[in-house]
């Protein structure tokens, strides 16, 4: 019975996980086309799965703690503790759940770390744009009092080119 609780509860907790990957990967697509009400969007659900994600992990807890008191092991018991504790069809089952969470977390966290550089780029491309105008539209960065370009800021591409 105790070890069911925490397969279903490890079951459960997967599929949060699984589709927290699914809306990272969507994520991916609605940052690339910023369109700021699919972003809100987005992150209304990755909250909504964060939230049901936390309460399986409290459950997979519960039952682990569960097991470690029936067992006498001490509350800060390992997973690999409860695996060898486990008879062969549970021991198994929990090996494969153990396995396929260190993949799908492998996965979350590469998806993550793209969506991460991607919001870094653009953000840096956008204040590139802003310090760009900026210097444009700051006269006294280019331009004298008689409204003549200064002679000691003529490193530029442009101002190369023209001669």
């Amino acid at each position: 019975y105790l070890y069911n609780s925490l397969l279903i509860a490890m079951g459960q907790e997967y599929e949060c996980y699984q589709e927290l990957l699914i809306i990272i990967e969507e994520e991916t697509n609605i940052l690339k086309k910023c369109v700021l009400s699919d972003i809100l969007n987005c992150n209304t659900k990755k909250e909504m799965v964060l939230l049901s994600l936390n309460m399986a992990s409290d459950t997979r807890i519960n039952a682990i703690n569960k097991i470690a008191a029936h067992l006498h092991l001490d509350k800060s018991v390992s997973m690999s503790q409860i695996i060898a504790s486990a008879q062969n069809q549970f021991r198994q089952n929990l090996m494969d759940y153990q396995e396929k969470f260190a993949d799908l977390i492998k996965q979350i966290n590469k998806v993550n770390e793209n969506n991460k550089h991607l919001i870094t780029f653009s953000l840096s491309h956008v204040n590139n744009t802003i310090s760009y105008i900026n210097s444009l539209t700051s006269s006294h960065l280019n331009y004298s009092p008689s409204g003549q370009i200064k002679a000691g800021n003529l490193q530029g591409r442009l101002i190369s080119q023209a001669g």
